[in-house]
């Protein structure tokens, strides 16, 4: 524009450019990392860290699945939002579903929009807790019960103490939790031999295992391993070599999990209270039972989900927590990428009116809209004020 005879640089030039340059650096790290990953996991399993899991043929189980979902709408200077939670009970014998049942609980309201995410987080779990706690009164219960919500609270999900309208959900979430532990908790295995397993379903706290690989936390581990590990992962060549456990952060402790779990395998099981001093467990009155994980990979397409169940290294050995991978496992009928435990995929499905645009919210909205154009509350209550006026 100045005269200037220096020429255009456009970013599509760039992206060519940085393509050809970048490409080979990009391909030789992430072949390093591979083939990290690959030396690595024949010593994980040889030590117990990774263990196979046997699928359970035929199949006989009364198993249960709870699922929520929630959804929300802007309106009025604030938000509306529909949060539901659906059980699907499934009775299989000899691999053929025999019986179902299906009960939901539904909560439409209003709030304001601070904190959206952690105030459906606490709804969510109070609805669980709610079909939990009629699964409990019934005379027929399953062996084995899967939720899609944390089974207690943690330190992350404490809200700040200056947002009452948060904080007061809060208590309520912990009150509701609290409750039922105290009421059921002898018909829960392990704390009743043949009790009820009521285990959390997710996809996080990858990778927790491997920091649980240390002189001071391999305690937490229940399951029978090599403790000869600890030593293998810590030690260096030299002074200018990393441990293993250094270049595993590296690699990174997702993509490494993902590398070494394989088909049917499960990691060794961890108490998560103890491993990490900076969880704090809520309620407080149920710190004491501790809460322990692992990681289960079903099928090849399958992604590594994480199992958590109330107890200390005390309450699970590895032929408890080997039967549970099995039949979690096992009720994974379809090796695809969003595969779920059989009653779950129900549950989940269940919930699809939910999740409808425009459905029950834009309904509720628009009902809503009319009643204050109206002003039928108004009336209702001024018809009653004339009643005592007469």
């Amino acid at each position: 524009m100045g005269g200037s005879e220096k020429q255009d640089r456009p970013v599509s030039q760039s992206i060519v450019a940085n393509i050809q340059l970048g490409l080979p650096a990009t391909v030789s790290k992430l072949s390093s990392k591979m083939r990290f990953i690959d030396k690595t996991a024949p010593i994980l399993k040889e030590a117990g860290i990774i263990r196979n899991i046997e699928l359970i043929k035929p199949l006989n189980i009364r198993a249960c699945g709870i699922a929520t979902s929630s959804r929300t709408t802007n309106a009025f200077g604030g938000i509306l939002y529909v949060a539901g939670a659906v059980r699907q009970d499934v009775l299989i014998e000899n691999g053929t579903i025999y019986k179902t049942r299906q009960e939901s609980t539904i909560d439409l309201d209003e709030i304001d929009d601070l904190d959206i995410q952690k105030k459906l987080k606490y709804i969510s779990i109070m609805n669980t807790y709610k079909l939990l706690d009629e699964l409990m009164e019934d005379t027929e219960k399953p062996e084995l019960v899967m939720v899609d919500t944390p089974l207690l609270l943690e330190r992350a999900d404490d809200p700040l103490d200056d947002r009452v309208d948060i904080k007061e959900l809060y208590d309520n979430c912990k009150a509701v939790i609290h409750d039922f532990w105290m009421k059921h908790k002898e018909r829960v295995y392990p704390y009743k031999k043949n009790g009820v397993k009521i285990v959390s379903i997710g996809n996080k706290r990858f990778g927790a295992v491997i920091f649980a690989l240390k002189e001071d936390k391999i305690q937490f581990i229940p399951d029978i391993i090599d403790k000869s590990i600890v030593n293998k992962l810590t030690d260096k060549k030299s002074e200018n070599d990393k441990s293993y456990i250094e270049k595993m952060q590296v690699v990174g402790i997702k993509r490494l999990l993902y590398g070494i779990l394989v088909k049917r395998t499960r990691t060794a099981a961890f108490q998560l209270d103890g491993i990490n001093e900076d969880t704090r467990l809520e309620p407080e009155a149920l710190r004491s039972l501790g809460l322990m994980g692992m990681h289960i990979k079903a099928g090849n397409s399958t992604p590594p989900l994480l199992i958590e169940m109330l107890g200390t290294v005390n309450d699970w050995s590895t032929d408890i927590l080997d039967e549970l991978s099995a039949q979690v496992m096992s009720l994974i009928t379809f090796d695809q990428s969003k595969a779920k435990p059989l009653p779950m995929w129900y549950a989940e499905y269940a919930l699809k009116p939910i999740e409808v645009k425009p459905g029950v919210l834009e309904y509720y909205k628009a009902e809503a809209k009319q009643m204050l154009r109206e002003q039928e509350l108004e009336n209702v209550w001024k018809n009653g004020f004339d009643v005592f006026e007469e």
